[in-house]
């Protein structure tokens, strides 16, 4: 019950503009979203949102492996 409450105060927040920077951050892709849905089909936009997040990873595994090359830690694989 005590959760419910948690996620009710977040909500809550982000409606009444609280934080600026979360409440942007949030009704901004909200919109943007909502505009890509408005010009493209819907599983066109799901699909260059997943190409993204797959590159995004890409990049983030690439970087770490450069770094763990340079700075010679052995650190391994980041998303273990």
């Amino acid at each position: 019950m005590q959760d419910n409450k948690e996620i009710y105060a977040e909500v809550e927040s982000l409606i009444y503009w609280r934080d600026v920077k979360k409440s942007g951050i949030f009704f901004g892709a909200g919109l943007v979203t909502l505009l890509a849905i408005s010009c493209f089909s819907v599983i066109s936009v799901f699909a260059y949102l997943s190409l993204l997040t797959l590159a995004g990873t890409v990049s983030f595994r690439i970087y770490k492996s450069v770094m763990q090359a340079i700075q010679k830690t052995p650190e391994g694989h980041p998303f273990k």
